[in-house]
């Protein structure tokens, strides 16, 4: 089984391309970045060393850098309107490189990128960072509404970044257009009709999905879709939908056993997200906290059938996460120099 990791995002939308101006001094820009970059090679060294060999990384997150000042969301009563950048924006060059030289790294090190697009955030209502209008977080819906905006999206910024990946092949184990997409879906669920940032209708949501999917598949990568639940990919068609790697996040939803591979697809379906915190138990162990590990939960991970995982996570700061050197020795428990023939890329 290959062990992958989250490493969902350094600082949350804005990973990739500059800061919100004034967020930074220009005169430090370079040496932050350089600094930033020297940091995400030794992560993803340590990770190699303790035979973790995929990272899945939110590229955009809620959308916080996509759109500042006069480019940012605008509220238009009770909704949010938002227009893909111009072609010619500054915004994409440096969005670019960054991508590319994550990949450099990824090529350095052995381990492999599983690019996750956007966010389900990027659908909410925008909120306004410092109550300055020209910084919006979220608000960015539009995108996935609107067919025109969905088409030159995707033209301008999901396409660069699948050429940029086409000249790392190697370095890339799938590509993710959107992570956990349930949670912005209009009346989805009846405990959520009420909610405002489920913005997006069923049908615009699969519209996005299959319109990406495309362009990710004629680049011949994995296409997939972080889905918050293991019913999902059968309930939303995942195939019909172009989706040729299925993935589902599992947290012990419902006081549920994780389900055997074989149960839920005929074809790989892999667990994109699983909670690291002891805290998080899974029913399917003992209740004793000290069998309640990553180690126990990789295992069964395994002897359920699922061909790769990846832990949640390296940086997030939640009641899902763990990441302390315990953590590190139970994962090279795990992968010791004993398992290593047996991990499969």
């Amino acid at each position: 089984m290959l062990i992958g990791i989250n490493y969902p995002w350094i600082h949350y939308g804005w990973d990739f391309g500059d800061p919100p101006p004034g967020w930074m001094a220009k005169s430090t820009l370079e040496e932050w970045r350089e600094k930033k970059r020297a940091q995400i090679e030794e992560d993803f060294r340590r990770f190699a060393s303790e035979g973790i060999s995929a990272v899945r990384w939110f590229v955009m997150a809620d959308g916080l850098n996509y759109g500042i000042g006069e480019f940012a969301p605008r509220q238009t009563g009770k909704s949010w309107a938002f227009d893909p950048l111009p072609s010619s924006h500054s915004f994409y060059e440096q969005f670019r490189n960054d991508f590319a030289s994550v990949l450099q790294i990824c090529r350095n090190t052995g381990v492999r990128l599983f690019p996750s697009l956007i966010d389900f955030h990027w659908c909410r209502q925008g909120v306004a960072i410092d109550s300055n209008p020209g910084i919006i977080k979220c608000g960015r819906y539009d995108i996935l509404r609107d067919r025109g905006k969905r088409q030159t999206f995707l033209e301008r910024v999901l396409d660069p970044l699948l050429e940029i990946s086409a000249l790392y092949r190697d370095s890339i184990y799938g590509w993710e257009l959107i992570n956990e997409p349930e949670w912005a879906v209009r009346r989805f669920s009846p405990f959520r009709r009420k909610d405002r940032n489920r913005t997006v209708s069923l049908n615009e949501m699969k519209e996005f999905i299959s319109e990406g999917t495309v362009r990710i598949n004629m680049h011949a990568f994995p296409s997939s879709v972080g889905f918050a639940h293991w019913r999902s990919p059968d309930k939303w068609d995942s195939r019909g939908l172009g989706i040729t790697l299925d993935q589902f996040h599992y947290y012990a939803q419902d006081n549920r056993d994780l389900p055997l591979h074989s149960e839920l697809r005929k074809h790989p379906c892999v667990v994109g997200e699983f909670a690291t915190a002891v805290s998080r138990a899974w029913p399917g162990l003992a209740s004793l906290a000290q069998d309640q590990t990553v180690t126990n939960r990789l295992r069964c991970l395994e002897e359920k059938g699922y061909p790769a995982c990846f832990l949640w996570s390296a940086r997030a700061v939640d009641q899902a996460t763990n990441w302390t050197s315990r953590e590190h020795q139970e994962i090279i428990a795990y992968t010791g120099p004993n398992r290593q023939g047996d991990l499969q890329a």
